[in-house]
């Protein structure tokens, strides 16, 4: 162990004991030496103001509860903490580059230098764990920090949204409901004002965003809750089908160990994998399908296997 990790060890040592720890056993936890223990405890003293008494009855070293509760100041991290904590920086900087620099700028100055302290060099461990967007559909970094502004302070939202399906950008007034990260892409689950509904708006589509003073009127957190975990995918609908699936060969094996849906039903039948999965809109899951080529068929409802079988026949058209 390092200074700072003997530091935060010991702290923790203090923390999870009621009776005084004695000196011998604060040296088997630090792994250290007896004169190293008072250097750990004279320096926690001396520069951090820790409270440290040694009690005399007990034959150990404790926090003086007449003090009152002490906690390092700053933020303290053992090795795996910071290992964790970098690992969630990493991810968010992957999904949306540019999301933490300068909201957490300060934070992450702060953790370079925790890291240097233990001896270890940060660029080193962010290298160790790599995260692989697959065709990411980065966001306007104004984009994204109005919208989670209004979102985290329930406001309404100015929208200057181009969809997909539309020749140019359209004026909307939304009602933030939540952020969702789906597939390598961002999502705003949403009441807009123009349609008098509930809708999602993919962030890349996003133009310009501009946070309203009115208060946004916000749903049943428990109904919204209870939709996003029945729906299949970004569609949120309530299902009224239930799609069943057989996979076959290789597909076989990697499907039965994914979950395509909280309340899905899988069974192995001879060689087969059948998957039964529930949902209300077609669209997705449809995709989902096709990726699957000659190793999936879709067994019911007619309506579903009637619309793969249309899109089958219109990409065999492209080659035949």
């Amino acid at each position: 162990m390092n200074r700072a990790q003997r530091i935060y060890a010991l702290h923790r040592l203090f923390h999870t004991h009621n009776l005084p720890v004695s000196r011998a056993r604060i040296q088997d936890e630090l792994e250290c030496s007896q004169a190293t223990v008072k250097r750990i405890i004279a320096e926690m003293r001396d520069l951090l103001g820790a409270p440290i008494v040694f009690d005399r009855d007990a034959g150990g070293y404790a926090y003086d509860n007449r003090a009152g509760t002490f906690e390092l100041p700053g933020f303290w991290f053992n090795e795996s903490e910071l290992y964790a904590v970098l690992a969630a920086i990493q991810f968010l900087e992957s999904t949306q580059p540019g999301l933490l620099q300068r909201p957490l700028q300060d934070l992450l100055k702060r953790l370079r230098l925790a890291v240097q302290d233990m001896g270890l060099n940060v660029d080193d461990l962010i290298r160790r764990v790599l995260l692989h967007p697959m065709r990411p559909r980065p966001v306007h970094p104004p984009v994204f920090e109005a919208l989670a502004a209004g979102l985290l302070g329930s406001r309404k939202i100015r929208l200057l949204y181009h969809g997909p399906d539309k020749q140019a950008p359209s004026p909307r007034t939304i009602h933030p409901f939540r952020l969702l990260r789906y597939r390598d892409a961002w999502y705003l689950l949403a009441h807009c004002d123009q349609a008098d509904a509930r809708r999602t708006f993919a962030l890349d589509r996003i133009v310009e965003a501009q946070v309203l003073p009115e208060q946004a009127n916000m749903p049943d957190n428990t109904a919204l809750d209870a939709l996003m975990h029945d729906s299949f995918g970004i569609f949120l609908r309530k299902p009224e089908h239930a799609a069943v699936l057989r996979f076959t060969g290789q597909a076989a094996r990697w499907v039965a160990s994914e979950v395509w849906h909280p309340d899905q039903v899988g069974a192995w039948r001879d060689k087969a994998y059948e998957l039964r999965v529930p949902y209300g809109d077609q669209r997705e899951l449809i995709m989902e399908i096709l990726k699957y080529g000659p190793d999936v068929e879709v067994l019911a409802p007619e309506e579903l296997r009637l619309a793969v079988r249309e899109r089958i026949m219109a990409a065999a058209k492209q080659y035949f």
